[in-house]
């Protein structure tokens, strides 16, 4: 081979993994799998958690936000998505009691260099319900490394009170001053359930922030709503589960509305979330 092809060889070369690492996009999903209840009949895990496997290794998901996990929950998943790797402790002791809002992410695809869970509380180190909550909230945090291109990435999953409204106010400030204080480099992610409608303040007030409204992206697919109560054929427009980010080009939204005979895969449709 000569000096002229080899030269050209390796600019092919160079071209190709350049648009490797250029084209490379993220995929991120929010999803509230519901808790393990026995007592659910067609609903229970047992129906639903195979097909929540498959879904998740079909999607070939980077980032996984899930809230309503329960312990036996998190040993099945962990021992079934032997490419991911997991963060995050439960809610009730800061251990395995009670409900975690975990984040799953690709062990090859993520260096960790940081994590925690706090409480969305004024004491946000030590396990507690605040305000006027139902229960303890918590909100899980990671910082990763993206191996492939060295950025790093702040993700965030949480799942607030189902009827505190203080508690959800509240929350959003805490989260949000979390986000400034911890040190970025600008690609955030913030995911959850809110249980919280688009035009309420608490999420106006995040919008208003620097994140953004992943609903907004140009290519959006599925249903408005995102709770669906397990109840099929009705209109899904309770928009309650959210992705927002800073920092990252936008590709598409994907809200799934996947149902498994005579029902979901939760009373939440996971919505799917596609970064450049």
């Amino acid at each position: 081979m000569n000096i002229f092809k080899m030269r050209y060889f390796i600019f092919i070369l160079f071209l190709f993994f350049h648009y490797q690492v250029f084209a490379q996009t993220t995929k991120v999903c929010t999803f509230n799998i519901k808790f393990d209840n026995p007592k659910e009949g067609v609903h229970q895990w047992d129906n639903r958690k195979d097909q929540i496997l498959n879904f998740i290794k079909i999607e070939d998901l980077d980032i996984i936000g899930m809230q309503e996990v329960v312990h036996s929950q998190i040993k099945f998943l962990e021992n079934n998505l032997e490419d991911y790797a997991r963060i995050g402790v439960a809610r009730d002791d800061g251990k395995s009691k009670g409900e975690y809002s975990p984040i799953f992410y690709k062990k090859d695809r993520f260096s960790i260099i940081d994590s925690a869970t706090f409480w969305l509380s004024p004491n946000p180190e030590i396990p507690a319900k605040a305000w006027d909550a139902a229960l303890p909230r918590v909100c899980t945090w990671a910082k990763l490394v993206d191996k492939q291109t060295n950025d790093l990435i702040l993700v965030l999953n949480t799942h607030f009170d189902h009827v505190g409204e203080e508690a959800r106010a509240k929350s959003v400030d805490l989260i949000l001053t979390r986000i400034e204080e911890l040190d970025h480099t600008g690609k955030v992610i913030l995911v959850g359930d809110f249980n919280l409608e688009p035009e309420t303040a608490p999420i106006q007030k995040v919008i208003n922030s620097d994140l953004k409204d992943a609903f907004d992206a140009d290519f959006n697919l599925g249903p408005v709503g995102t709770y669906n109560a397990f109840e099929i054929g009705e209109n899904y427009d309770r928009r309650i589960d959210y992705v927002f980010y800073q920092g990252f080009e936008l590709k598409s939204y994907k809200n799934y509305s996947l149902r498994i005979q005579d029902t979901f895969l939760s009373d939440h449709f996971p919505v799917v979330v596609e970064f450049e």
